[in-house]
């Protein structure tokens, strides 16, 4: 396998040219193109709000005035920490497809069509952390912290965050190559469903509120579910114009979200 074509020396550059800018020039100046310093600053920007979410989730969960002061990272927290931290470099995976130009970015994040779409994920993602202060802090529903409740969502994590990973391999594909030859998609997770991303999200949000025991958690899926159903309104708009009569067809024999239900 060439190093153009192993995703593992892939990614090595890529995080090491976003995080060593002038390393990227050198490695630019073997290359036909180069990166704009707009996306290489918006990646890194990225990398550094992901990094003060996982610091603030961890002073969350620690007691502060205790004498087991980590008492709280149990399998449930812990595992989807763990999890979100997968997703998130899956995430960062896919997004070097998208930080190829502003062109291929605006598209590929949809802001070509929803432009409250980033405003929207910042404030879920701000107000996710609260809820792992609740889990290690406030308790305010503490009937909702029941293993039978708790187990079922963390298996659902598990699935939800495979399936949003294999969604996302194939999302970065349909970028790689730029805008002119982009194709509708239809196969891989996308046989099943129109969003299968969207499907994922809202399903990791349900199982988000059931593991971590929090009713900060539940508002925040059922929001997350109204964004989704709104974003995908926008999007179908979209994909319509680009591909026509074979997006309708598309469209009439799968379902948005889960197959024979909506």
């Amino acid at each position: 396998m060439t190093h153009e074509h192993d995703p593992f020396l892939q990614a090595r550059e890529f995080f090491l040219d976003n995080i060593f800018p002038g390393r990227a020039r050198v490695r630019a100046s073997r290359r036909p193109i180069a990166r704009p310093a707009f996306l290489t600053k918006s990646f890194v920007l990225s990398f550094l709000c992901a990094t003060v979410w996982f610091v603030t989730a961890f002073c969350g969960l620690r007691q502060w005035r205790s004498a087991t002061p980590w008492s709280q990272l149990d399998v449930f927290s812990v595992t989807l920490l763990a999890l979100l931290l997968v997703w998130s470099v899956a995430t960062a995976l896919f997004h070097r497809e998208m930080f190829q130009s502003r062109e291929i970015m605006l598209e590929a994040s949809g802001m070509n069509f929803d432009k409250l779409m980033f405003f929207w994920i910042d404030v879920f993602a701000a107000a996710e952390v609260l809820v792992f202060f609740d889990y290690g802090q406030w308790h305010l529903v503490p009937q909702l912290r029941e293993p039978y409740l708790q187990i079922p969502g963390l298996a659902l994590c598990i699935a939800g965050t495979v399936w949003l990973i294999w969604t996302d391999i194939y999302l970065s594909r349909q970028f790689r190559g730029g805008l002119s030859d982009r194709r509708m998609m239809n196969h891989g997770p996308y046989h099943f469903v129109r969003h299968p991303r969207y499907a994922g999200l809202i399903i990791s949000s349900i199982a988000f509120a059931l593991a971590m025991s929090s009713v900060i958690a539940w508002a925040l899926a059922i929001g997350w579910i109204w964004v989704n159903v709104r974003r995908v309104e926008l999007e179908e708009n979209h994909l319509r114009g680009l591909f026509g009569a074979e997006y309708d067809r598309y469209a009439a024999r799968t379902a948005r979200f889960f197959p024979g239900v909506y």
